[in-house]
């Protein structure tokens, strides 16, 4: 693993990321690994960290609406998961019959199975990709920060072997700097 330039390795649209993790002193480091991967426990091995430390970002959409969800990687055996017939309705305010129509199937512009990443695009929450609208992003709260990997998102081989270094509560605090509203911090799993 060889640290790169931040700023050249941000996509057009996410440039929001080093001036903002520079203007609220959050410390953001890129990585380029040797290998590809495409989940957090690949990550993680690769990392030699606990999957704990790898964060997601996962998008469920009803069209025309998208709303990511960002939390540490649980594992299969961990106790708290996330069940989407459960928090979507809890989390939004709909029925469980409408909970149902949710897919996880959704990447937002820019990004790809394998390199979805919490710092979407600048222009997300206005521009529709594929007919689908980002509405919101929830990130799970947590007690303890912890210094957490995130994918950069992006498309292809260099995507899948770059990754982002930063302290887990400086998602949020980039994001709610950038978003506002639209980005929003809860407990969102069930024990």
């Amino acid at each position: 693993m060889i640290e790169i330039n931040l700023r050249g390795t941000l996509q057009k649209g996410q440039d929001y990321v080093a001036e903002l993790s520079e203007k609220l002193g959050i410390n953001v480091r890129a990585f380029r690994h040797e290998i590809e991967t495409d989940t957090c426990f690949e990550k993680a091995k690769l990392l030699g960290w606990s999957p704990e430390r790898v964060v997601k970002a996962i998008f469920f959409s009803r069209e025309p609406n998208v709303y990511g969800f960002v939390f540490p990687e649980l594992g299969k055996d961990s106790p708290i998961r996330v069940n989407t017939k459960e928090i979507l309705p809890e989390i939004l305010g709909i029925s469980n019959k409408q909970a149902k129509d949710f897919k996880n199937s959704y990447c937002p512009y820019g990004m790809e199975f394998g390199t979805c990443t919490p710092f979407v695009l600048e222009d997300s929450f206005e521009r529709a990709s594929m007919g689908r609208l980002l509405r919101r992003i929830f990130i799970h709260e947590i007690p303890d920060d912890f210094l957490a990997d995130i994918s950069i998102g992006g498309i292809g081989e260099e995507a899948r072997k770059t990754s982002l270094h930063l302290d887990y509560s400086g998602i949020y605090a980039i994001l709610y700097d950038k978003f506002g509203d639209k980005v929003k911090r809860l407990n969102i799993f069930k024990k």
